[in-house]
């Protein structure tokens, strides 16, 4: 039934299509969609700035808006203008997932010419699958990266099929809206260049970088325009600081963070993944090109090794060289799935072993659980053990998975096209509507998660700091110092027991902000010039309370002596 349904999707353009938008919304569904979460709460921000600049006018964290080199959020003014933005978004997302699963399909059918791979390949990426350093596929919200990735993967494939000048002007067009994305990409090209110059030919090499330069020009003039332009120099203090709060899985490989480790050992799966697929493969010119960019990824995750431990140079860790990781997993997941077909297809694994290596293939968080199947089912056809008993295993593993990372906060299936409803969203509305633009906020820095949105989001409000501002110190390295100016001052000791474990870190952040008693916060308003203070519920004050909503309370701060 698989292979008669891979071959008629295959010979039915239409239907195929259909197929891919379904997927789609039922891939939405299953991992989640959140309006103005984890990544957005910089995007969103900024971009209410940029519509209305009387919005946060005493919000430094408001000037980090110029030091995000992407045209993308400008493409949005108009629906936000409108009053349609989430809207708006939700539908792009729709499409940017089903152009990733048409590209996934498509690079496959080109490598692989096997329908069954295709399907099975497509239907993998209804469920999370994670690699190095964590990224999913499909991520959970709209964002410039994921909206460039089916391009981006359009590009491999045109650069596969031998129409380079159009591969290459494609990539440039995408570093205008993900630049860290597109110079993975590039440098996977330019890395195959080389391997493959040849005497006749080599200007041609030249002629697609220019391409590419050309039409990348807009996010590089912006970029030298703009602060030191490409800063080389070495900033360890900065590293630091970034990786021991937040950000220690896209600059180091692996720590002591059970997550870390978990990420570490997906990247390798991900490597072997491809090994597997890749040595069953014939070793034609496409082959050797995506071996070839396998091994451009490997060096970037070289240097980015040596970036972290060695030499902090600016303008690569503003690249985060970590994340070209994410391309192990796109191709491992591609080769893994190309080689449980070519399995089949051979009469190496039977029917019933192809079940149960499909069912963890679709299934399972990493490509790594899927390897070990497949040898352990090796290993029960020997002994003559039934390989059905593997399935109760591979449902063991998911339950497992899925428990441990809804309990996490990892994962949260829904759709919220709007933002998530919450206590903590109805105080950012109070506050939006019961405020002027100018009122300064007190706000707990460490309430942030990839479903839980930044204080400034939806009150449209100043805050004196948030945790999530750490992120972005990198793109613009002097703001640390006013930063770490208001956290200290704010969650006073928080900073010199950070670690890298970014979960420890907001709890760490919470212990400090509620150390401070009534005396410490009229001080802070007095220093801040905040009107009002934000807490949980199970924190007291002695002020008058302005709003009171379930676990949050506003407090009225007095006027400064």
């Amino acid at each position: 039934m698989f292979q008669k349904a891979a071959s008629y999707l295959k010979n039915h353009i239409l239907q195929q299509h259909l197929f891919f938008l379904f997927l789609a919304i039922l891939t939405i569904v299953i991992n989640g969609y959140h309006f103005g979460t984890f990544d957005q709460v910089f995007h969103i921000t900024f971009l209410k700035k940029f519509i209305c600049p009387e919005l946060y006018p005493n919000d430094s964290f408001l000037s980090l808006r110029l030091y995000h080199f992407s045209f993308f959020w400008f493409f949005f003014i108009p629906f936000l203008k409108a009053g349609c933005l989430e809207i708006s978004l939700f539908i792009v997302h729709i499409l940017t997932v089903y152009g990733t699963i048409w590209m996934f399909w498509s690079l496959s059918d080109l490598l692989f010419k096997n329908p069954q791979a295709n399907l099975l390949i497509s239907i993998a990426l209804i469920f999370p699958h994670i690699g190095f350093p964590g990224f999913q596929i499909i991520e959970f919200s709209l964002l410039n990266r994921t909206f460039v990735l089916p391009f981006i993967l359009g590009s491999i494939w045109l650069y596969l099929k031998g129409k380079k000048p159009l591969a290459f002007l494609l990539l440039g067009v995408m570093f205008n809206l993900h630049a860290i994305y597109a110079t993975f990409a590039l440098c996977m090209f330019m890395l195959n260049e080389v391997i493959t110059l040849s005497r006749k030919t080599w200007w041609k090499s030249i002629v697609y970088m220019l391409i590419f330069i050309i039409f990348s020009l807009p996010v590089l003039i912006w970029r030298m325009r703009t602060g030191d332009g490409l800063d080389l120099s070495l900033r360890p203090e900065m590293l630091k600081l970034a990786a021991d709060g937040l950000l220690n899985t896209v600059y180091f490989p692996i720590s002591t963070s059970s997550v870390q480790i978990g990420n570490f050992l997906a990247g390798a799966g991900t490597v072997w993944a491809f090994i597997l697929g890749y040595r069953q493969m014939p070793k034609t010119p496409q082959h050797r090109t995506m071996r070839n960019f396998m091994l451009a990824i490997g060096i970037l995750l070289g240097i980015a090794i040596v970036v972290s431990y060695l030499l902090p140079v600016t303008l690569l860790l503003q690249f985060q060289l970590l994340r070209a990781g994410v391309f192990m997993l796109y191709f491992g997941m591609l080769y893994l799935g190309g080689f449980l077909c070519q399995q089949k297809s051979s009469g190496q694994i039977s029917n019933r072993g192809f079940g149960l290596l499909e069912l963890s293939f679709v299934l399972l968080v990493t490509p790594l659980f899927t390897i070990f199947f497949h040898y352990l089912s090796k290993r029960f056809s020997k002994i003559k053990l039934r390989q059905a008993w593997l399935i109760f295993l591979v449902c063991a593993i998911q339950s497992v998975t899925v428990i441990a990372a809804m309990q996490g906060g990892f994962w949260a299936p829904g759709i919220h096209i709007f933002g998530p409803q919450s206590d903590w969203r109805d105080v950012q509305d109070w506050a939006r509507d019961n405020t002027p633009v100018e009122t300064m906020f007190i706000t707990p820095p460490q309430i942030f998660w990839h479903y839980t949105p930044d204080w400034r989001v939806f009150s449209e409000r100043a805050s004196v700091v948030t945790i999530p501002e750490m992120m972005e110190i990198p793109f613009d390295p002097p703001y640390a110092e006013d930063f770490l100016y208001r956290l200290n001052a704010v969650a006073p000791g928080a900073l010199e027991q950070f670690n890298g474990n970014y979960i420890e870190s907001l709890d760490i952040t919470e212990e400090a902000f509620y150390s401070n008693d009534t005396t410490d916060f009229i001080e802070l308003a007095c220093q801040f010039s905040a009107d009002y203070l934000v807490v949980e519920r199970g924190y007291a004050y002695d002020f008058k309370t302005a709003y009171a909503k379930g676990d949050f309370i506003v407090y009225r701060l007095p006027a400064c002596p």
